[in-house]
């Protein structure tokens, strides 16, 4: 009987993770980033103040989501 040690194991799931999260890329057409600085992103105006940015995000979290959980 051939044994299978938890590397193994772990390799195999971190491939089918992979997989499933290329598939669900490609489903809604995403693309997905390959390097850190693409998570970064523009960061925003550039004449933009801290406080304002504070602001904004308070303000749009008091507006309802239209998403569901379900």
């Amino acid at each position: 009987m051939k044994r299978i040690d938890a590397e193994q194991i772990n390799g195999r799931a971190e491939m089918m993770a992979r997989e499933e999260i290329l598939r669900l890329a490609e489903s809604q057409r995403a693309n997905l980033a390959t390097k850190f600085e693409d998570l970064l992103g523009d960061g925003g105006p550039p004449d933009e103040k801290a406080d304002e940015m504070i602001r904004a995000i308070r303000e749009w979290r008091d507006v309802p989501s239209t998403r569901s959980l379900d």
